[in-house]
């Protein structure tokens, strides 16, 4: 049997303003076409041969809206999906309803987040596209520019830094394609190949539980439109359930729904805060590329804004991540045992402005006005960074492993 040969292929190197981002999801893509319409190259490499097509995330508010209007594509966004409901509600678990069918549970709570809402921000309401056609949207658009290409089946094998940037080796079959990059972005997920090269170590932990998302049409004549998307509160069968369009009763609609199973995997954020967090992540390490490649700042910028994304993280993302899965896991008939669903049954309007600041004022920072305000420099920080989306940042090495 004849031996197999790899090639090495060069990729001319285009200039010092380009980037190389690991992975095509929806934060990747984010990523690039935020870097070309600031006038940035950026070459993304995928190793699986499409895009995504799996049932995940559906819905952005709050922080999460603002990042996606700063690139420009909410109305593209609300075409092919849409702004829909008040808010969500909790709800028992479903019960027969007399007629040989079911119907959904009492509901316990709701909390209202109108279309019209303008405060903090000038944003508001829940907008809805299923992740998959998100990517999709975010991939036209970005190789729309004409400064993003694409490159499908290339599996990353092997990352060096030089003096000039960074060499990035993939391979398909048995070529295998140096990509050389200023800077390159790992936002491959959580079985990061760009982690595991750079030898860093995953923090954090996972339930139990293992959730999986799963697609079907759903129809219950008595189901409350102004709040299609409901957390199902029960200690064992607990769930989400979203709708993928507007929400007509009696008619019969296409959910998603998020279910507990047995232990096997990780359980990702829950409430709508993984992408939307990886999207308000993007925005913020682009703000800072652009900084320095383009404005010729000190890359030590980027400890910045990793120390920033933990701050986040550890105030926002992983306490209000933690309490929407134990709120949901929980007994139903003492359910307004916990703080939050009490008070929102008699919320006033002050109470949901004083629950909703942090989801726009920590949630997503604004590293422009951050670093026009401190003196970086009079900072120490240590020589790498452990952060939930970017774990080592180096501030003299052209590694940004952003893993998103």
């Amino acid at each position: 049997m004849a031996s197999q040969h790899s090639e090495t292929v060069h990729t001319p190197e285009k200039s010092q303003r380009n980037v190389l981002v690991v992975g095509a999801g929806p934060v990747g893509l984010a990523i690039a076409l935020r870097l070309a319409l600031a006038g940035i190259v950026a070459d993304v490499v995928k190793k699986e041969s499409r895009l995504g097509e799996e049932p995940r995330a559906v819905a952005y508010y709050a922080s999460a809206l603002i990042t996606l209007d700063k690139m420009g594509v909410i109305p593209d966004i609300e075409k092919a999906g849409f702004f829909f409901s008040e808010g969500f509600c909790w709800r028992k678990l479903i019960r027969n309803d007399g007629q040989g069918g079911y119907t959904m549970g009492d509901m316990i709570a709701r909390l209202s987040i109108p279309r019209d809402t303008k405060e903090p921000h000038d944003v508001g309401g829940i907008l809805y596209l299923p992740q998959r056609e998100l990517t999709k949207l975010l991939f036209e658009k970005a190789t729309a520019t004409g400064l993003v290409t694409v490159y499908f089946e290339e599996t990353l094998v092997e990352i060096e830094q030089n003096a000039s940037g960074v060499d990035a080796t993939t391979r398909r079959g048995d070529t295998e394609t140096i990509f050389q990059a200023s800077y390159l972005v790992g936002a491959d997920g959580g079985q990061s190949t760009t982690r595991k090269l750079l030898d860093i170590p995953l923090k954090g932990h996972s339930w139990s539980e293992k959730l999986i998302s799963i697609d079907l049409l759903f129809e219950d004549p008595n189901l409350d439109t102004k709040f299609p998307t409901q957390f199902i509160v029960h200690p064992i069968y607990w769930g989400i359930i979203t709708p993928f369009k507007p929400v007509e009763a009696g008619k019969r609609t296409l959910d998603r729904c998020a279910i507990s199973l047995n232990p096997e995997d990780q359980t990702p954020p829950m409430g709508g805060i993984g992408l939307s967090t990886g999207l308000i992540d993007s925005e913020a390490l682009c703000d800072i590329l652009e900084m320095v490649i383009l404005e010729g700042e000190s890359s030590d910028l980027l400890d910045i804004y990793a120390n920033e994304r933990e701050k986040a993280f550890q105030i926002v993302v992983d306490p209000q991540s933690k309490q929407n899965k134990l709120r949901v896991q929980s007994d139903p008939d003492f359910a307004h045992e916990n703080w939050l669903l009490r008070q929102l049954n008699s919320a006033s309007p002050k109470f949901l402005e004083e629950i909703g600041l942090p989801f726009f004022q920590q949630w997503r920072v604004d590293m422009k006005e951050i670093v026009s305000h401190l003196s970086y420099c009079s900072f120490v920080f240590p020589k790498f960074i452990q952060c939930h989306t970017s774990p080592r940042l180096s501030s003299d090495c052209k590694l940004i492993p952003a893993i998103i």
